[in-house]
């Protein structure tokens, strides 16, 4: 009789280790999903604020270059842009800390056509423009942008990251008003 006991114990114990173990497996799986989703959302954020930094940086460099002939203190102006051109490079640099590999190189060739940009409004010649089939500058920029943002919106998980509104200038022949 004692051999059945025992046996009946080792069995009992040995469904107990199994149910442990079977229950420890899904817990496990489910506690290192916690952590990448709690990691990955942990960088949302500064991945936001960078992106938008780097867009906003952008516009105001364009902004600050295509007044350049039109302010009276040009040297002072000319200041303005290099300031805006350094933060630029900065935020481009911090992106290669967080963003993905499509994302890195959406953010740097905004900041490589945002100095063809300049130095065409600061009267040098498009070096470029045969590469680019032609296109100028800014709709080289502005293609830049569209890939920035539409990498960074598929990063942060946005849904339908593609569905970013063309930037393209408007046409006064298409306006309702």
């Amino acid at each position: 009789m004692s051999s059945m006991n025992a046996s009946a114990t080792a069995t009992s114990v040995l469904l107990v280790i199994v149910g442990a173990v079977v229950g420890l497996i899904p817990t496990y799986l489910m506690e290192r999903r916690k952590e990448r989703h709690a990691l990955a959302v942990r960088w949302d954020a500064p991945l936001y604020d960078l992106c938008r930094e780097c867009a906003a940086s952008a516009r105001q460099f364009v902004h600050l270059v295509r007044r350049l002939d039109r302010v009276p203190d040009q040297e002072e102006q000319r200041n303005k842009i290099d300031s805006e051109h350094v933060r630029l490079r900065s935020v481009v640099q911090q992106l290669r800390i967080l963003g993905t590999a499509e994302l890195q190189q959406a953010a740097r060739e905004v900041e490589h056509h945002a100095w063809w940009v300049r130095a065409v409004h600061e009267g040098r010649p498009d070096e470029l423009s045969d590469h680019y089939g032609g296109r100028s500058v800014e709709e080289r920029l502005r293609d830049a942008m569209h890939t920035l943002f539409v990498a960074a919106r598929r990063q942060l998980g946005v849904r339908d990251p593609d569905t970013v509104v063309p930037d393209d200038p408007i046409d006064p022949r298409r306006s309702t008003s």
